[in-house]
């Protein structure tokens, strides 16, 4: 092998190794800002989704149980009439669980997003132990936004 041959072969590792290198670098997170067009996810699904509850005995209300998430994703065009909307001013994504009861319980705060990603459901909310809601992500500050909104069923796992 020519001295030329090893340079060459040296410099064609070198480039692959950086490319490689740079292909597994995490990507930058993007933040959410006005006029951008978002999808709301439960456990990346935007229909059909369910929540797995652990509640005891004849409960009516449990906790949701570990390693579930909501999701935020910013869509590309072509745009369709389903999707979230950032609006005017709207800094981050607010994702807010409620469900129909005789006593109506206020909007659960689920997760606040400032840059587009997952996060976990947490555990020590209060949720029913069966039956359905309602997962919306409300763009804030609002103004001129659209809500995305993900129908959940609520599924006892528990005893």
């Amino acid at each position: 092998m020519t001295k030329r041959s090893v340079r060459l072969l040296t410099a064609l590792a070198v480039t692959a190794g950086a490319a490689a290198v740079a292909s597994t670098a995490p990507a930058a997170a993007t933040a959410i800002g006005p006029h951008q067009y978002f999808q709301g996810l439960v456990d990346m699904r935007t229909t059909g989704a369910t929540i797995g509850v652990l509640c005891a005995g004849a409960a009516n209300v449990g906790h949701p149980l570990p390693d579930q998430t909501v999701a935020v994703e910013l869509v590309l065009p072509p745009i369709t009439s389903t999707l979230g909307y950032t609006g005017l001013d709207a800094t981050s994504i607010v994702a807010w669980l409620n469900w129909p009861s005789p006593v109506a319980p206020p909007p659960v705060k689920v997760a606040d997003f400032t840059d587009y990603g997952t996060a976990a459901i947490p555990v020590n909310i209060t949720v029913p132990c069966s039956g359905t809601g309602v997962m919306s992500f409300v763009p804030t500050p609002d103004v001129g936004g659209r809500v995305s909104t993900v129908d959940v069923t609520f599924i006892n796992i528990g005893a």
